[in-house]
């Protein structure tokens, strides 16, 4: 059973809230920071589509990219769902292409699971479409 977390936090809510956060200013060790060192990153689809593991990877095929390819890129969340050790994430993304100045906007679900207080695992579950055509690939 999914929870919608809104008055009470968890501190698992927190960790996560804590990562869109850092991201969201530029601070990728603050990203970094609550990750397990053999964290699982999936992205279905999209740009940077893959299976990544370990920090290092993920920085260098997912967090790398983003600023040579967006010239503006946020990840909004809307909504935080918990399910103990499991966060799953809804909100958009939105961006404007270096290259091209095209900008998109696209919905987005991540499941986050957490192990001891850090996340485990990612995985980005979204519409690859608008970010492809923006990219122009």
């Amino acid at each position: 059973m999914l929870i919608a977390v809104t008055t009470t936090q968890s501190t698992n809510v927190a960790i996560v809230q804590g990562a869109y956060a850092a991201f969201n200013s530029g601070d990728i060790p603050g990203v970094l920071a609550v990750m397990q060192p053999d964290i699982e990153w999936i992205e279905s689809a999209g740009p940077y589509e893959g299976r990544y593991v370990g920090p290092q990877a993920i920085v260098d095929n997912v967090f790398a990219p983003v600023p040579e390819d967006w010239s503006e890129f946020t990840v909004t969340p809307d909504e935080f769902l918990e399910a103990g050790d499991v966060i799953v994430v809804l909100g958009w993304f939105a961006g404007t292409s270096r290259e091209s100045a095209t900008s998109f906007r696209s919905r987005f679900a991540h499941v986050i699971r957490t192990r001891d207080g850090l996340e485990a695992s990612f995985e980005d579950i979204s519409d690859a479409h608008a970010p492809h055509v923006a990219l122009g690939r």
